[in-house]
């Protein structure tokens, strides 16, 4: 219970990956506060916080309205009279064309500034905290888009990397750790159609990429580093950009 009395504000927190860090944090005693559009997505994850003993609510939220991120921030201050983890973790499908390059910006770099952007203050009215920022592998090397309109996701996870140095080297003092996971390939709804591929996307891992661990990746194997990072036991990490794709970066 390396999170007990800790509370966690987690934005995009109904599926994947943001869902895999609510529930790791719940299970190490952290208060959940899941910030999504996806309602549904949300009691359901609750639901088996709850079951396990966790504690959590849900704020619907718009990660790509500032206002909307400073309202789930707030009320997350009403609720539970703090916080101290900021989990930002919004992300969606976007079209492969002009406007789908603003939408990433939108989903996968203002989102991300917007939350630190109210957090911010809050953790230092209470003498500190951790942010821990999902970024992607496409933030440290370039992708395979084809045409500049496929460029917004790298660009906006490139940017996600500066947010989170540039804050870490602002907020050490306040004792405001940042940092930023960069996940490999990882089951979640974005990349189903590539593991339920007819060969369960093993051509993809194994011949294509070549992943050194000769699989894929599990949401909760992401959740787990954002539960280390928002606790005591990453107390001297800040400014990092924490991969996590079994191996991949490493060829």
């Amino acid at each position: 219970m390396k999170l007990q009395d800790k509370v966690a504000l987690i934005i995009g927190g109904s599926s994947g990956l943001g869902r895999a860090s609510a529930e790791s944090c719940a299970a190490e005693g952290a208060r959940v506060v899941i910030a999504d559009i996806n309602e549904r997505g949300a009691e359901e994850a609750l639901a088996g916080i709850r079951a396990a003993g966790g504690t959590g609510i849900f704020v619907h939220t718009d990660a790509t309205d500032d206002d909307a991120v400073k309202a789930a921030v707030d009320a997350t201050v009403r609720e539970y009279g703090k916080i101290d983890i900021l989990v930002n973790s919004a992300g969606g499908r976007h079209a492969n064309d002009a406007a789908g390059w603003h939408r990433a910006i939108d989903m996968y770099l203002k989102a991300p500034y917007y939350g630190c952007r109210h957090a911010i203050p809050e953790m230092e009215k209470t003498g500190g905290g951790s942010i821990i920022n999902i970024a992607s592998l496409s933030g440290v090397t370039g992708s395979m888009a084809k045409t500049p309109e496929g460029t917004g996701y790298p660009a906006a996870k490139h940017g996600v990397i500066g947010i989170t140095k540039t804050l870490a080297i602002a907020n050490g003092k306040k004792n405001i750790r940042v940092n930023a996971i960069c996940p490999g390939y990882i089951k979640t709804e974005l990349t189903r159609s590539l593991f339920e591929a007819a060969d369960g996307g093993e051509q993809l891992i194994n011949e294509t990429l070549k992943v050194p661990m000769n699989r894929w990746g599990e949401a909760h194997e992401i959740g787990t580093v954002a539960a280390f990072l928002a606790s005591d036991d990453a107390s001297f990490i800040t400014g990092q950009s924490i991969i996590v794709d079994g191996g991949f970066m490493a060829r």
